[in-house]
């Protein structure tokens, strides 16, 4: 018997057994030539212990979920996937439901939300967006943001530089800040030069101010726009690249 054959055959008896000694491992065999078993085993990773999901961009372990709800999740990552969305940000939110020990219903409910979301996000931030884009896309939606709003501060970024922008206008309407009022302030920001600087300090600021309500949150919110589209720059916008938007908890 030829060696790839032999491989072939090799793979195949340990994926059967697999299969057999787990009930977590219940998977699609899938038929291949002699020379595919690389392209095989890199879209399926079998143990006695865990399956893991994997695609480019994420890795999903089912032995971190129940039975059902680890069945549930495949689902909907196969879907995801069917339907062209990425599936990175679906697996970290149920590692992170798993992490905080959330029930398997809330974490599929979670997930299932936010693919609803990825996919309404998709056509809204235009098919060239990156992951990161669509993933803040999908909590704005999600955070009661429309879509026509998720364009427009796209439209105001290059390609591929909308997250900030997004994070931060979820977080600022979700302290108490109407839409419209976030969206324009967040819109007016991001055409200025370091815009990323200017968006982060009105995050805080918006945040620091939130605790003594939505009234002065919403004031401190135009004072900071004002000052900043003036140029002079607040207090509370240190000049730095490396701080990142905190990104608002899921609902």
């Amino acid at each position: 018997m030829k060696r790839g054959a032999k491989t072939t055959l090799w793979l195949a008896l340990q994926l059967l057994s697999t299969s057999i000694a787990s009930p977590l491992a219940a998977t699609t065999l899938v038929s291949t030539t002699l020379g595919d078993t690389a392209q095989a085993t890199a879209s399926i990773a079998v143990s006695t212990d865990t399956i893991l999901f994997r695609d480019p961009q994420g890795q999903f372990d089912a032995a971190r979920f129940d039975t059902l709800t680890a069945n549930a999740l495949r689902l909907l990552l196969d879907d995801a996937v069917a339907k062209g969305l990425p599936t990175a940000p679906l697996i970290n939110r149920a590692l992170e439901g798993a992490a905080r020990r959330v029930s398997g219903t809330r974490i599929l409910m979670v997930v299932r939300a936010h693919a609803v979301a990825l996919a309404d996000a998709k056509p809204a931030l235009g098919e060239g967006s990156t992951v990161a884009e669509l993933d803040a896309g999908a909590t704005a939606l999600r955070a009661g943001i429309d879509a026509n709003t998720l364009g427009m501060v796209r439209s105001t970024r290059p390609a591929g530089t909308a997250v900030t922008a997004l994070v931060v206008l979820t977080d600022v309407v979700q302290r108490g800040v109407p839409t419209s009022t976030a969206r324009e302030a967040v819109i007016t920001i991001a055409r200025i030069p370091r815009s990323d600087d200017a968006l982060l300090g009105l995050q805080t600021t918006v945040a620091k101010y939130s605790q003594r309500g939505p009234g002065m949150a919403v004031e401190a919110l135009n004072r900071y726009v004002r000052s900043t589209v003036a140029g002079a720059v607040s207090p509370s916008t240190p000049a730095t690249s490396d701080r990142k938007p905190i990104r608002p908890p899921d609902s």
